[in-house]
């Protein structure tokens, strides 16, 4: 009778948040035209960091970080302080200056530099593929746990899954431009400290308020022993392991701070000392939700176990198994579901607006008319854009949603860092990048990347690939990002070096970037 009421409290409590998410795709409706292209609006700079720290953690970068912290230890506390690094680099080295270059898309950001359509269409294409990706993501993951918590189990029940929550996250982006999604992405940083902190609070009161007994209940729980605080947990100790983590220590800051949602809250910055706060507001959240997942992380490995945790669905994650494991009632997994949802129902509502920006702007206007459409008309056209976006990605997440999780992730992850991360640090500091290095890096680094990764252990040669009974495995990497990131760079030097800046590369005194003026790497 108590697992029948724990389970009814859940789903019942879930299904309430859902219905209430509806009413807040409502409530956060813009009807004012400009706010899809702009965060300008009343946001103080407190609301502005914590709407960008929002923006670069999802859901499944939640659920699945803290599994890692659960299971590999050490390895998975590096990964949270590589979302931390994404903050402080883009705090430090690209806030500033994508803030001065101004514009609705990077893609307008660079104009100044490069206004060739042919560098827009790539670098939209680019940030095209990095947004479909990130969205089949999110939508596969959440339909997936909607129906695990629901209890539904087969293809049926999960398709229509995907597509209910599908409907309701892009009804947010569309109904709510900018504005709107900037305050859902406030109240759910706000919703994840609280539901994160009750968490991390009942894990240490069941240990005693001692940190050192819940450390070494989670290494004895873990199974792998005093290797729990040490690195190879995830990839191992030998030359592929280290290749493996300096891939995934160079592509997260880089990816996470490139992402196409990130930049686009990065740009509605008005003023330079309000970027600063800004930013102090988003490092700072970000510091305190990964201390509170390295708390939860230890939780569930101490309460879990290693081999509870590897029996665990993989849409669930270590998170809410240790929310059913701690409370038999069943508030606290409904509140940890409920705080999940909320996380990818504002991450996919950005990245749909991410997407629809980039289509309206640096396609559509571009190829309507040199120079762009005006702001309304083109806000126009993102609309319209956005549902187009949503269906795609909602389709595309019922035919993947069989395929693990880590392909999409480490593809969508592994091509910012390696081709939209280039472009924007080399465009906003180096004064000789030329049209010619972003192509070469832009479509050079995305093949690299495809190429890798569909002859990489994620899509055949191991139990766990998308086709596991086939075998055209090439590299044994499965992240190749030790490999793209540093081809991205000398593809973009590389293309710079060998071509001739033309007139619309050299900045010019009046239109040149604005970092370029304080100096950058010549």
């Amino acid at each position: 009778m108590r697992a029948v009421g724990h389970e009814t409290t859940t789903v019942v409590g879930f299904l309430v948040f859902m219905v209430l998410c509806g009413f807040l795709c409502v409530l956060a409706n813009s009807e004012d035209e400009a706010d899809d292209w702009s965060v300008r609006h009343g946001l103080k700079p407190w609301q502005q960091g914590l709407a960008i720290s929002g923006t670069g953690m999802s859901s499944v970068s939640l659920m699945a970080i803290t599994g890692m912290v659960a299971v590999t230890g050490h390895d998975g506390v590096m990964l949270l302080l590589g979302m931390v690094m994404s903050m402080v680099l883009l705090a430090l080295v690209l806030a500033e200056p994508l803030r001065r270059a101004g514009g609705r898309t990077v893609g307008d950001a660079l104009a100044l530099r490069m206004p060739q359509r042919s560098v827009r269409a790539a670098l939209a294409l680019v940030t095209l593929t990095v947004c479909l990706c990130f969205l089949v993501l999110q939508l596969a993951a959440v339909g997936a746990m909607t129906a695990h918590l629901l209890g539904l189990s087969g293809a049926g029940p999960k398709t229509a899954c995907i597509v209910t929550v599908g409907a309701l996250m892009v009804s947010l982006a569309v109904t709510g431009g900018l504005r709107g999604t900037a305050l859902v992405q406030i109240v759910k940083v706000g919703v994840l400290l609280v539901v994160y902190t009750a968490l991390a609070l009942v894990v240490l009161h069941r240990f005693g308020w001692n940190p050192d007994r819940l450390l070494a209940t989670a290494v004895e729980g873990s199974g792998l022993g005093d290797a729990y605080l040490g690195t190879g947990g995830q990839y191992g100790s030998d030359a592929l392991g280290v290749l493996e983590q300096i891939g995934t220590a160079i592509v997260l800051p880089l990816g996470i701070s490139c992402l196409p949602q990130v930049t686009m809250r990065v740009l509605g910055v008005r003023r330079a000392d309000e970027t600063r706060r800004v930013m102090r507001w988003a490092v700072g959240q970000m510091l305190l939700i990964s201390m509170l997942l390295v708390v939860v992380g230890f939780g569930a490995a101490a309460v879990v176990g290693g081999r509870g945790l590897a029996g665990a669905d993989p849409t669930a994650g270590a998170v809410l198994s240790l929310a059913g494991a701690l409370d038999r009632d069943g508030l606290l997994l409904s509140a940890v579901a409920c705080a999940v949802f909320l996380a990818a129902l504002a991450t996919v509502a950005d990245v749909v607006l991410a997407g629809a920006r980039t289509v309206a702007q640096d396609l559509y206007a571009q190829a309507v008319r040199r120079g762009g459409l005006s702001p309304e008309k083109v806000s126009t056209s993102a609309r319209w854009t956005a549902p187009a976006i949503g269906t795609v990605a909602v389709v595309l997440a019922v035919l993947a949603g069989d395929w693990p999780l880590l392909v999409l992730s480490t593809v969508a992850a592994t091509l910012s860092a390696s081709a939209l991360a280039p472009v924007l640090l080399y465009s906003l500091l180096w004064r000789r990048f030329t049209k010619t290095g972003a192509l070469w890096c832009l479509y050079g680094s995305t093949l690299l990347t495809l190429g890798l990764t569909a002859v990489s252990p994620l899509i055949s040669g191991s139990p766990g690939a998308v086709f596991p009974d086939m075998d055209f495995q090439f590299t044994p990497l499965t992240v190749p990002g030790v490999v793209t990131v540093p081809a991205g760079f000398a593809l973009g030097w590389l293309g710079s070096a060998l071509s001739r800046p033309g007139p619309r590369d050299e900045p010019d005194v009046a239109r040149e970037t604005p970092l370029a003026r304080t100096g950058g790497p010549s």
